[in-house]
């Protein structure tokens, strides 16, 4: 079986899916604990952050079509001459044009101007979260990964309680540096604050199968189904990862699952066509 051949696609909720955190039942006064997790990567961001997402802005923008950049550069010419509340505003709309352009990287330059303008926890998060997918975009921008950190640490310097900010802090550190079992280490803490926590279950599965631990994939997974039954790839998930471990019943049974609750037809069909090729195999 081949998730490829099915056109089945795997999306997790963090950055985040929403891609994604936080020091669980920590009380104010253990700030400089988080302080030395972060490891100078926790902080108020630098200009140097904002001046990462200007150098990649021009490059996400020359790739829109004429129109759309027509369409943008009039955003950006009205946001330049708001200020106050309608300066916000002007952000605000900038931010959803381009997210709806698929321009993480741009979408993160304006988001963060609106952060310095409110410094709100809800606005550095999503500076960091745009940051984060924006390195998905440029794989080799490994300054919009780092970016990414120091927001999610100054988000949880702000509330050192938030699961969604340490969550993402854990992805990033897993998916974009090479200290991948400090931010295993931050997405189990998530757990250790509640062990029900749908984002950092799915990116601990995430990660176990891309290592190649199967049995831990299976899982989380299998948990997450219990909290979030809607969320039916997680089954074609889960026959994939019994399928690596040799186990074919177990496979034709998960995607057979799949099978009887999704309403695409055809997708439907296309995970019935390898069900088939299973059992004749």
């Amino acid at each position: 079986m081949s998730l490829s051949r099915t056109q089945v696609a795997f999306v997790s909720g963090a950055i985040l899916i929403t891609v994604l955190l936080c020091f669980a039942r920590r009380t104010p006064d253990k700030l400089n604990d988080v302080k030395t997790m972060m490891s100078g990567h926790a902080g108020k961001p630098s200009s140097s952050d904002h001046s990462s997402a200007e150098n990649y802005l021009d490059s996400s923008l020359t790739s829109l079509s004429v129109k759309e950049r027509v369409r943008v550069n009039a955003l950006i010419d009205k946001e330049k001459l708001a200020s106050g509340k309608e300066k916000a505003q002007a952000l605000d709309i900038l931010v959803s044009v381009l997210d709806t352009l698929q321009k993480p990287a741009a979408s993160a330059y304006f988001q963060q101007q609106k952060a310095r303008l409110t410094n709100s926890k809800a606005d550095w998060t999503k500076t960091a979260e745009r940051y984060y997918v924006g390195s998905k975009y440029f794989p080799s921008a490994r300054v919009l990964v780092d970016s990414a950190i120091r927001m999610f640490g100054t988000v949880l310097l702000m509330d050192p309680n938030d699961l969604n900010a340490k969550t993402g802090l854990g992805v990033c550190y897993v998916d974009g540096t090479s200290e991948p079992m400090r931010g295993i280490s931050l997405l189990q803490e998530v757990l250790k604050a509640d062990s029900n926590y749908v984002d950092a279950l799915l990116n601990l599965g995430s990660f176990a199968m891309t290592s190649g631990q199967y049995d831990k994939a299976i899982k989380r997974f299998e948990k997450v189904l219990t909290l979030k039954p809607e969320y039916i790839l997680l089954y074609v998930r889960i026959a994939e990862a019994y399928e690596k471990l040799g186990n074919k019943q177990k496979t034709i049974e998960y995607l057979e699952k799949y099978v009887g609750k999704e309403e695409d037809v055809m997708l439907r069909t296309s995970i019935q066509n390898e069900i088939n090729k299973l059992k004749n195999s």
